[in-house]
């Protein structure tokens, strides 16, 4: 049995004319947030983390590893948002890297490709905590891989994101729990740790 925590990045400032993009880094604020949810990590006894390559994943991570320094750690593309990248063999003309840019065709198209992505990734996190007999792994990603992340444990195949979705708060923690028989989602949205900090930033 192995308990996989997905953790959301800290807070990011998304507001125009700031893009959506890969660059994205962690607000003072999100630095904040990044610190709490360690002791969080460190409670939950967390004994192996997967980190997306985006910068703000980075970064959060970065926080919590100084609070657990003896975690191993592995970088990963599998567990991304959507960026560019996803778009590769989109049939039609390519729009910039700035999310905002996108259109529902982008995003459908991309999403499509993302959940490949995250399935695969999902596979390594299962197979390699088997193979090390670890019981409690962090995933520390984005708001678009956990929720293609928690639909798949809920038995959904490729969807569009788009049309509905978990919420999932900055720094937030959920739970998936998987055996060699089945799957569960033991808890969604965790972010108790961040309560007092909600008034200082809007979703």
């Amino acid at each position: 049995m192995v308990d996989i925590y997905l953790i959301r990045h800290g807070h990011v400032d998304y507001t125009p004319p700031n893009p959506i993009n890969r660059t994205n880094p962690l607000t003072e604020l999100g630095q904040r947030m990044a610190r709490r949810v360690a002791e969080r990590c460190h409670e939950l006894d967390v004994q192996l983390m997967y980190v997306s390559t985006m910068l703000r994943a980075q970064q959060t991570a970065e926080a919590i590893l100084q609070r657990l320094s003896n975690v191993p750690r592995v970088d990963t593309p599998a567990f991304e948002e959507i960026s560019l990248r996803d778009l590769e063999d989109y049939p039609g003309p390519l729009p910039s890297d700035n999310l905002n840019d996108w259109s529902d065709d982008h995003f459908a198209h991309a999403n499509r490709t993302m959940w490949h992505r995250n399935m695969e990734g999902l596979q390594e996190v299962w197979e390699t905590a088997r193979a090390q007999e670890v019981e409690r792994v962090a995933i520390v990603a984005h708001a678009g891989p956990i929720n293609a992340l928690l639909r798949s444990f809920l038995g959904q195949e490729i969807v569009r994101l788009r049309t509905a979705w978990f919420s999932i708060d900055y720094t937030s923690i959920s739970c998936i729990r998987q055996s060699e028989n089945a799957r569960w989602v033991m808890w969604t949205n965790d972010a108790r740790h961040i309560e007092d900090l909600r008034g200082e930033y809007e979703d």
